[in-house]
């Protein structure tokens, strides 16, 4: 019985090793969104808008293609392995993201290519509305290598998705509490245009931040990265 379980023991290790036959590879890894130029609502109990409605045509989506140094495929990454940040991190929003654990969450696994598509809801925090976003799989952020002329990637420069990003937490902590009502008091009832208008408490992209736009406040209060 023994020998049985070391022998069960010995094939899992093995197809697990099959599974992760290579290494992520930040620079031979991809990453683009289909309907760039799109704005999320994200929550940090990840209870806001999909990304495929973000441009509401329902079939908005990042597309991952996950490789290896030698530019094969890697399948069978889990959901989970994904992280996202801002390509431009200020001291303050906007353009700072706040992902909780576990807040990305991909489609499937990969698959034999090492494709995968992200599609659902995001839990975080923050404000994005320049230089969009970076993606990470496996704790590698997916490089740029610039049209080719970095070819190895020793730029570092990410590959950044023209996504904007809102959020009721508008201090980027993961959690909507009193603080980001403060913020978005400043803005109530103010247009684009207007003095102290902040386009990150613009839920619905209408240009204002008005009732709607605390309904959505309201509706999200006190909700944080917990279970």
């Amino acid at each position: 019985m023994f020998k049985g379980k070391v022998l069960l023991f010995s094939l899992l290790l093995v197809f697990a090793t099959a599974v992760y036959a290579g290494d992520v590879d930040d620079c031979e890894s991809e990453c683009w969104v289909v309907d760039e130029g799109c704005r999320l609502s994200i929550c940090p109990a990840g209870d806001f808008e999909f990304i495929r409605d973000m441009c509401g045509t329902g079939n908005s989506y990042i597309r991952v293609v996950v490789r290896d140094a030698a530019g094969a495929g890697i399948p069978g990454i889990p959901w989970t392995d994904y992280w996202m940040g801002a390509c431009t991190e200020d001291a303050t929003p906007p353009d700072k993201l706040c992902i909780c654990p576990g807040g990305i969450v991909a489609d499937s696994l990969t698959n034999a290519n090492g494709e995968t598509t992200i599609s659902g809801r995001i839990a975080g925090g923050g404000c994005v509305l320049e230089d969009g976003v970076y993606l990470a799989v496996q704790g590698k952020i997916i490089l740029d290598d610039l049209g080719g002329a970095d070819p190895d990637c020793l730029l570092e420069t990410p590959i950044c998705l023209d996504i904007i990003i809102v959020s009721p937490d508008l201090t980027a902590d993961c959690q909507v509490v009193l603080g980001d009502l403060g913020v978005f008091g400043q803005s109530y009832n103010k247009c684009e245009g207007d003095a102290g208008y902040n386009s990150c408490c613009d839920y619905n992209d209408d240009t204002c931040c008005n009732l709607s736009d605390f309904a959505f406040m309201g509706e999200h209060y006190q909700h944080n990265c917990g279970p």
